[in-house]
Protein backbone atom coordinates (compact mmCIF):
# COMPACT_ATOMS: atom_id res chain seq x y z
CA UNK A 1 0.00 0.00 0.00
CA UNK A 2 2.73 2.51 1.01
CA UNK A 3 5.13 1.25 -2.58
CA UNK A 4 7.50 4.42 -1.20
CA UNK A 5 7.74 3.99 2.46
CA UNK A 6 11.25 2.56 3.70
CA UNK A 7 11.76 1.04 6.86
CA UNK A 8 14.26 -0.62 9.07
CA UNK A 9 14.03 -4.20 9.83
CA UNK A 10 12.01 -4.10 12.99
CA UNK A 11 10.08 -1.32 11.62
CA UNK A 12 8.76 -3.37 8.97
CA UNK A 13 7.22 -6.04 11.91
CA UNK A 14 6.08 -2.76 13.56
CA UNK A 15 4.22 -1.74 10.26
CA UNK A 16 2.71 -5.51 10.06
CA UNK A 17 1.71 -5.44 13.40
CA UNK A 18 0.10 -1.83 12.81
CA UNK A 19 -1.94 -3.35 9.55
CA UNK A 20 -3.04 -6.21 11.64
CA UNK A 21 -4.17 -3.31 14.29
CA UNK A 22 -6.20 -1.20 12.07
CA UNK A 23 -9.78 -0.78 12.60
CA UNK A 24 -9.77 -1.64 16.05
CA UNK A 25 -8.13 -4.91 15.31
CA UNK A 26 -10.11 -6.14 12.63
CA UNK A 27 -6.77 -5.23 10.03
CA UNK A 28 -6.09 -3.59 6.85
CA UNK A 29 -8.78 -4.79 4.66
CA UNK A 30 -10.34 -7.09 7.02
CA UNK A 31 -8.57 -8.98 8.08
CA UNK A 32 -5.71 -9.41 10.60
CA UNK A 33 -3.12 -12.14 9.73
CA UNK A 34 -0.68 -10.29 7.71
CA UNK A 35 3.04 -10.98 8.35
CA UNK A 36 6.70 -10.13 6.71
CA UNK A 37 7.04 -12.64 4.09
CA UNK A 38 9.74 -15.24 4.46
CA UNK A 39 12.97 -15.31 1.37
CA UNK A 40 11.70 -17.79 -0.29
CA UNK A 41 8.20 -16.19 -0.34
CA UNK A 42 9.46 -13.39 -1.99
CA UNK A 43 11.96 -14.73 -4.31
CA UNK A 44 9.05 -16.68 -5.45
CA UNK A 45 7.45 -14.27 -6.98
CA UNK A 46 10.53 -12.91 -8.94
CA UNK A 47 9.44 -13.36 -12.52
CA UNK A 48 12.86 -13.40 -14.11
CA UNK A 49 11.48 -13.03 -17.50
CA UNK A 50 10.62 -9.00 -16.65
CA UNK A 51 12.97 -6.26 -15.59
CA UNK A 52 12.54 -2.96 -13.59
CA UNK A 53 10.37 -4.31 -11.99
CA UNK A 54 10.78 -8.31 -12.24
CA UNK A 55 7.38 -8.91 -10.83
CA UNK A 56 3.97 -9.82 -12.40
CA UNK A 57 1.94 -7.22 -12.43
CA UNK A 58 -0.70 -9.03 -10.65
CA UNK A 59 1.45 -8.98 -7.31
CA UNK A 60 0.10 -5.06 -7.16
CA UNK A 61 2.97 -2.02 -7.62
CA UNK A 62 6.18 -2.73 -6.54
CA UNK A 63 8.24 0.39 -7.67
CA UNK A 64 7.12 3.25 -6.56
CA UNK A 65 9.31 6.91 -7.01
CA UNK A 66 12.42 4.97 -7.34
CA UNK A 67 12.63 1.92 -9.46
CA UNK A 68 15.40 -0.25 -7.51
CA UNK A 69 13.95 -0.97 -4.63
CA UNK A 70 14.30 -4.02 -2.21
CA UNK A 71 11.94 -5.74 0.09
CA UNK A 72 12.41 -6.87 3.79
CA UNK A 73 11.73 -10.58 4.51
CA UNK A 74 11.36 -12.30 8.00
CA UNK A 75 14.38 -14.35 7.30
CA UNK A 76 17.42 -13.18 9.46
CA UNK A 77 20.89 -13.91 8.09
CA UNK A 78 21.81 -16.91 10.21
CA UNK A 79 25.58 -17.57 8.73
CA UNK A 80 26.82 -13.85 9.28
CA UNK A 81 25.18 -12.35 13.04
CA UNK A 82 21.85 -12.90 12.82
CA UNK A 83 21.09 -10.52 15.05
CA UNK A 84 21.71 -7.61 13.01
CA UNK A 85 21.35 -9.09 9.50
CA UNK A 86 18.33 -10.04 7.65
CA UNK A 87 17.83 -10.74 3.64
CA UNK A 88 15.61 -8.76 1.56
CA UNK A 89 14.66 -9.06 -2.69
CA UNK A 90 15.14 -6.91 -5.38
CA UNK A 91 12.42 -6.89 -8.08
CA UNK A 92 14.23 -4.08 -10.37
CA UNK A 93 15.90 -6.99 -12.14
CA UNK A 94 18.19 -9.94 -12.76
CA UNK A 95 20.46 -8.20 -14.10
CA UNK A 96 23.29 -7.61 -11.64
CA UNK A 97 21.78 -10.05 -9.16
CA UNK A 98 20.32 -12.64 -11.17
CA UNK A 99 18.61 -14.39 -7.46
CA UNK A 100 18.02 -10.64 -6.48
CA UNK A 101 18.33 -12.33 -3.10
CA UNK A 102 20.74 -9.68 -0.80
CA UNK A 103 21.80 -9.66 2.68
CA UNK A 104 21.13 -6.28 4.64
CA UNK A 105 21.79 -5.11 8.27
CA UNK A 106 18.64 -4.69 9.79
CA UNK A 107 19.09 -1.18 10.45
CA UNK A 108 19.10 -0.46 6.56
CA UNK A 109 15.82 1.19 4.89
CA UNK A 110 13.98 -1.41 2.84
CA UNK A 111 10.10 -1.62 1.88
CA UNK A 112 7.66 -3.66 2.91
CA UNK A 113 5.45 -6.47 1.02
CA UNK A 114 2.84 -7.78 3.52
CA UNK A 115 1.55 -11.45 3.33
CA UNK A 116 -0.94 -13.16 5.01
CA UNK A 117 -1.72 -17.09 5.02
CA UNK A 118 1.00 -19.71 5.08
CA UNK A 119 4.06 -19.61 7.03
Amino acid sequence: ANVDDTYTWQGALDYVAQLNAMNNGSGFAGRNDWRLPNVKELLSIVDYGRFNPSIDPVFGPTAGTLNFVNYWSSTSWAAFYPDVNAWGVNFADAYGNYTGLSPFGKTSSLRVRAVRGGS
